[in-house]
């Protein structure tokens, strides 16, 4: 799949400069962006379209604090499920701080719970983690009580049905590293209308 995006990127900036013969000879930097394009597409594609694996995050710390579990976990992939085994159903929407559902959790009688539960992803970690998960509200007493799943920041996740988009955002970030705003703002068009068509 690395091959097929890479080519079909180099399409897209010939699309932008059909004129220039040169430009596709190796010298564009795509090998150097791809991951970059990948992890976009994955953090913002509709989740029904992505393919999801089964616990997939190295948790650094775990820690539960009268029912609130704080797990540091390794960046490696999109988190698009969460449940506790106490919980009655999952959560598919992680929140960040900045969400107003937030506050709420400082609140007890207010706060997620195993009938509606919450989890909150914070940027920062202590203990080995690339970021911190909170859970509200469990009784976890380690992570193998939570189940995980997640969708890698892998090239090999990207389905076919995807493999546009991201050469899109490919040719989007290799154009601004060549700092030609104007032709990247052309595949940023290209990239939203792809997302506009996955989104219905």
């Amino acid at each position: 799949m690395r091959d097929t995006i890479v080519t079909k990127a180099l399409k897209c900036i010939d699309e932008i400069y059909p004129d220039e013969n040169t430009l596709n000879e190796g010298y564009l930097p795509t090998d150097a962006f791809i991951d970059e394009a990948v992890r976009w597409v994955i953090d913002n594609a509709p989740t029904h379209l992505l393919t999801i694996r089964g616990y997939g995050v190295d948790v650094a710390n775990f820690e539960n604090k009268d029912g609130v579990v704080e797990l540091e976990v390794v960046d490696n992939g999109r988190i698009v499920y969460v449940k506790c085994a106490d919980w009655h159903r999952p959560v598919f929407d992680l929140i960040s701080e900045q969400n107003p559902l937030y506050r709420q959790q400082m609140n007890k009688v207010l706060r997620g719970n195993p009938t509606r539960p919450v989890v909150v992803r914070k940027g920062h970690a202590l203990n080995g983690g690339d970021y911190t998960l909170e859970l509200y509200t469990t009784n976890a007493t380690s992570d193998g009580d939570i189940d995980i799943q997640v969708v890698p920041y892998s090239v090999d996740s990207i389905p076919t049905y995807l493999a546009d988009i991201t050469a899109w955002k490919l040719a989007e970030i290799v154009l601004m590293s060549m700092s030609d705003v104007q032709a990247a703002s052309v595949c940023t068009a290209r990239v939203n209308e792809h997302l506009q068509q996955l989104s219905l």
